[in-house]
């Protein structure tokens, strides 16, 4: 729980005023601001951590003028994981007093942990977690009062080593079925060097879990008899055992891949490649260009394809002030959107790796579920 002291609405250090919000012209996002300093504090996913990072770093500008997110409210990103010793603060505001997230109180990690902490938020009316970030579309487990904010297309796919014994390869869909359910063990039965391919999946409570166990391979390696699998932080080469780097097997999100590939995310990839997976309605490379240029090229109709989301609460504090940052209200067109769902942040969603969806019929850039 939160251990926060009040925060004084006239005080400033500790509220990043916001922008880009809106632009010059364009009428009043909805819904309006309150005159309230609302802290709204995102927490789950890794695989969208860094874009929402940028989305609200957007948010909370001074400049330019005018500035729609005049009351100011502060967008805080919380981070999934937290490096040994570090400590992550979120600022008071008058709904709830500050929170530090520690060794001892860590972060939500993944999609299914950031959406049970929102519902916890809401359960409980106390402010603590008012945005959820989700690689995982709706479960039938969530409250009717979640709203799923789509905004953007990932691709999941296999990873390994660059070097390793399975390096330079492509996998068809039924071969990477049979390597996580058993029935290949070795590299060298797909064309690779002799060395036993170690199966590894996302931390428990991960988005890119669910969607590459339930979509991509079809079930859950880990509830498999003689079936060994090692976890590791989603998105994160490096989280692999040493002993395990040249001969593993991982999911990786194309759109983490390409983000650090790009340098707008801690490089984390420790050697890894993103790999073809043929038979799955995208032969190709799942991406394209070289390093500090990278783009995702995996089609729409991928298998591994997926939308990534913002989950709100209507019952939460800061729900208004939420959906101003990164949604829009349905019954309204552009003139209600976010940025991020008007359409402007498309250059920073293509830097961290994803894939623009397309404008809806209402003119908006994000699809509500």
């Amino acid at each position: 729980m939160r251990a926060r002291t009040t925060r004084f609405l006239g005080t400033t250090a500790a509220v990043a005023v916001g922008a880009g919000l809106l632009t010059t012209g364009v009428a009043a996002a909805t819904p309006p601001a309150n005159g309230l300093k609302e802290v709204v504090a995102a927490a789950g996913s890794d695989t969208i951590f860094g874009v929402t990072g940028a989305i609200f770093t957007d948010a909370n500008k001074t400049t330019p003028t005018p500035v729609f997110n005049t009351d100011p409210d502060n967008y805080v990103n919380i981070p999934p994981v937290l490096a040994s010793g570090q400590s992550f603060t979120v600022p008071a505001d008058l709904f709830n007093p500050a929170i530090t997230y520690n060794a001892s109180n860590p972060p939500p990690d993944g999609s299914g942990a950031g959406k049970a902490a929102l519902k916890a938020s809401a359960d409980a009316n106390n402010g603590a977690i008012d945005l959820a970030r989700s690689s995982s579309a709706r479960s039938t487990s969530d409250p009717a009062t979640f709203e799923y904010y789509a905004f953007a297309r990932d691709g999941v796919t296999w990873s390994s080593s660059a070097t390793g014994a399975g390096a330079g390869l492509t996998l068809t869909l039924t071969q990477l079925r049979d390597i996580y359910r058993g029935t290949i063990t070795n590299w060298n039965q797909v064309g690779g060097t002799n060395a036993a391919i170690k199966l590894y999946l996302p931390q428990v409570g991960s988005g890119t879990l669910s969607f590459f166990t339930g979509t991509v391979l079809g079930f859950d390696p880990a509830t498999l008899p003689g079936v060994t699998v090692q976890r590791f932080q989603e998105n994160d080469a490096t989280s692999i055992l040493a002993a395990d780097q040249s001969s593993a097997i991982a999911p990786f999100s194309i759109a983490s891949w390409v983000a650090q590939g790009n340098n707008v995310l801690t490089n984390k990839r420790g050697g890894y490649t993103v790999n073809k997976l043929t038979g799955a309605s995208s032969d190709g490379s799942p991406v394209t260009g070289t390093s500090g240029s990278y783009a995702p090229a995996f089609a729409d109709a991928f298998l591994g394809a997926r939308l990534v989301f913002h989950v709100l609460d209507n019952r939460t504090k800061s729900y208004n002030a939420a959906k101003r940052g990164v949604g829009f209200d349905t019954n309204d067109t552009v003139n209600t959107a976010s940025p991020l769902c008007g359409g402007k942040l498309a250059t920073t969603l293509t830097k961290y790796g994803f894939k623009t969806l397309p404008a809806q019929s209402n003119g908006l850039f994000c699809v509500k579920s």
